[in-house]
């Protein structure tokens, strides 16, 4: 005879261990695009899982593109992203990718580029 209430406690524990062991490795769930903050490390979000890339300087952000690496496939362009303005996107394949923009509209202008480590999802 199987006791369901030991079975569902079990299952429950498992799966609470993997959730904190897979979140435990990756970035919290946002990007903030800052000219100013060139040291905040190379952000690690997992495959499928959403995240939000924000504009936290306190003008417009321009040309922003967003690049798989090292096929620089583009995955996606801005060209003028306000400041204060956020958006939610995911990746759907692991690998490297990077996140440029320019502080200034001529696109000749110095750009500051942010790599991104997109993780596949791994169950211990």
């Amino acid at each position: 005879m199987i006791h369901s209430g030991k079975i569902k406690i079990s299952v429950s524990a498992v799966f609470v261990f993997l959730i904190f062991s897979t979140l435990s490795h990756a970035f919290p769930g946002a990007i903030v695009l800052n000219p100013l903050l060139k040291n905040q490390g190379q952000p690690k979000v997992y495959q499928n899982a959403y995240v939000e890339i924000s504009n936290s300087f306190d003008s417009v952000l321009y040309d922003i593109t967003v690049t798989e690496t090292p096929s620089q496939k583009r995955v996606l362009s801005i060209a003028d992203f306000q400041s204060g303005q956020s958006f939610e996107m995911s990746f759907s394949k692991a690998g490297e990718y990077e996140i440029c923009y320019s502080s200034q509209k001529d696109l000749g202008g110095l750009r500051t580029c942010l790599h991104v480590d997109v993780l596949k999802a791994k169950l211990i």
